[in-house]
């Protein structure tokens, strides 16, 4: 069975397991009315500066709902106009929530590896952390490795020369998971993709993803 830890894509496959990730808090108890297994928080790009609170809140809320294995996405970005403070303000909510819930957090992360590095560094978080959509240099990933960061890979992966390539292939083998995103690359693809890259055979990879998956998310 192939895993998807972080999906906008909501469709379910029989021979899959996703974690689609709610961006619309306020929809959060529509969605788990429905089938799936989720993720939810507040993206950096969704924070609304009056009332993101009021989605914490709904969050804290639904947060031990069996369908949510995790918090996020949350996290950082410099590539917005949002002030750095707010996205902090917010991402540390998030935290506190990851930690109260007992679920892991995933992260959406640009151009913020130091400040995410030393935000971890001082919480001392108990739960794990999961950088998703990893396509930057290895010399990142091994800093945050050193922290105990788990990291998530995408499509990107599909370009053999990309950031996120050659970091998959220097990824020790108990610390990554693989993902679509907001891709439309089939999930059976991008698997092949890492297998090659790591030089495994698919099955091998898929039953190895699957066992960390039940583990970290605590699942089945």
């Amino acid at each position: 069975m192939l895993t998807d830890i972080h999906s906008h894509h909501f469709t379910l496959s029989g021979d899959s397991l996703r974690i689609s990730n709610i961006l619309n808090v306020d929809r959060l108890e529509d969605y788990l009315k429905g089938d799936g297994l989720f993720s939810v928080g507040i993206h950096p790009w969704h924070i609304h500066p009056d009332h993101w609170e009021d989605d914490i809140a709904i969050i804290k809320k639904n947060m031990a709902h069996p369908k949510i294995l995790a918090l996020g996405e949350a996290g950082l970005d410099r590539l917005i106009d949002l002030p750095l403070n707010i996205q902090q303000d917010v991402f540390m909510s998030m935290i506190e929530l990851s930690e109260e819930a007992q679920k892991p957090l995933i992260i959406h992360c640009v151009r913020s590896f130091a400040e995410l590095a030393s935000l971890h560094r001082t919480v001392k978080p108990k739960q794990k952390w999961i950088i998703h959509g990893f396509n930057i240099r290895w010399d990142i990933a091994k800093g945050l490795l050193d922290q105990n960061f788990y990291f998530s890979f995408g499509s990107a992966i599909l370009h053999h020369k990309s950031a996120a390539a050659l970091a998959l292939a220097q990824m020790p083998p108990d610390r990554f998971f693989l993902e679509t995103d907001e891709s439309h690359e089939p999930l059976d693809r991008i698997f092949a993709a890492a297998a090659k890259i790591r030089g495994v055979n698919e099955h091998v990879l898929s039953d190895d993803l699957l066992s960390r998956f039940k583990d970290i998310f605590n699942y089945g």
